[in-house]
């Protein structure tokens, strides 16, 4: 048998070069979960697109393993001649694949029936991945949808995620839009598009709520007495004058407008929010350590159900593919106002020119 690999091997005691033992190495391979892709993706490309994920993981073009967690690994990539992907259980005609490294923690099994969209029910009926291998798979699930490959679960069930599942994307920006600016924006791609606002009228607290009566019933075997209740409503008095007297900050909007091709098509709804958390996606912007504003451009599809099924039915995925370059438009059009990077649904950096 002739491979040519290249990587590392991470195990929990560390890790060890994989030339050298061809047999080894195959051996490894029929018992890991694998990411099976095309023979034209590059490592590089492959480098990128977890670099998005996993931000200090390590970097695959350079040879070493993309460290996901405490005892999890990605290496490759392996390139396996016909003789050795059969050897190894890879399934035709696959002979690019990267090993995932991840002990094996499954919970319950799934519901009899149950569906999902990624297949897990289906590969994994005695019990379903969790906590390190279930992240990890969800990634190579997630690879493989981007990159058009499959991934090949250590027993030797393949999972082939569709390509064209991926439709909602998120832009990342250090800019906060308005509402009224973003809505003009969106409104050039979706004309019907509209601020998701509601407001209601709000008296104030009933009367209940100052004579102690709506607590009466919880707290009557230790009543207030009457000066007790007195310096609890000052307090509270003080606190609501002092967060009146402050100015109103918005930080989070939405946007919805029913499809431009109909609305058995459903609605886009573009969500806004400020973000102070740290996310993998962005953590290479110099802008990253300050807060940045989030802008999600997703389809609400009529039937939710359908978008999580294995197998969706074919009206779905025709409903899916006429909104998909109004989904692209709109996410350009953000993007071109805000700047910043775009995601897809994974996660995955994409160039919103090439939509």
């Amino acid at each position: 048998m002739t491979m040519a690999t290249r990587g590392k091997w991470f195990g929990r005691g560390g890790s060890h070069a994989a030339g050298g033992n061809d047999a080894e190495v195959i051996t490894r391979l029929r018992t890991q979960h694998l990411l099976l892709l095309p023979s034209t993706v590059g490592v590089d490309e492959m480098s990128d697109l977890l670099r998005t994920r996993v931000p200090d993981g390590g970097d695959l073009s350079a040879g070493d393993a993309v460290v996901l967690g405490r005892h999890s690994s990605i290496a490759g990539p392996h390139e396996l001649s016909m003789e050795a992907a059969v050897d190894a259980a890879v399934p035709m005609p696959w002979t690019l694949v990267y090993a995932l490294h991840a002990p094996v923690e499954r919970e319950d099994p799934p519901w009899p029936n149950s569906d999902d969209r990624d297949g897990f029910a289906l590969a994994f009926p005695d019990g379903l991945p969790w906590r390190e291998e279930g992240r990890g798979l969800h990634l190579l699930v997630a690879l493989a949808r981007r990159l058009r490959g499959a991934v090949r679960v250590a027993d030797g069930q393949l999972i082939q995620p569709d390509p064209e599942r991926a439709i909602d994307h998120t832009v990342y920006s250090p800019y906060w839009l308005d509402p009224d600016v973003l809505l003009g924006v969106v409104a050039r791609e979706l004309p019907s598009a509209t601020l998701a606002t509601q407001t209601m009228e709000w008296g104030g607290p009933p009367r209940e709520a100052y004579t102690g009566e709506i607590v009466l019933a919880d707290i009557a075997h230790d009543p207030l007495n009457g000066q007790e209740l007195a310096d609890l409503h000052h307090r509270a008095d003080h606190n609501d004058r002092a967060v009146l007297s402050d100015d109103e900050v918005l930080d989070r909007y939405a946007i919805v407008g029913t499809s431009p091709t109909g609305p058995q098509d459903g609605q886009i709804e573009v969500l806004v929010r400020v973000c102070e958390e740290q996310a993998p996606a962005v953590a290479l912007q110099e802008w990253s350590m300050r807060p940045f504003v989030v802008y999600e451009v997703r389809w609400a599809c009529p039937d939710q159900a359908q978008r999580e099924r294995r197998l969706p039915t074919e009206p779905y995925l025709a409903s899916r593919e006429r909104i998909r370059p109004v989904i692209n438009a709109v996410t350009r059009s953000v993007y071109e106002a805000a700047t910043g990077i775009v995601t897809d649904e994974d996660g995955f950096g994409v160039d919103p020119y090439f939509l």
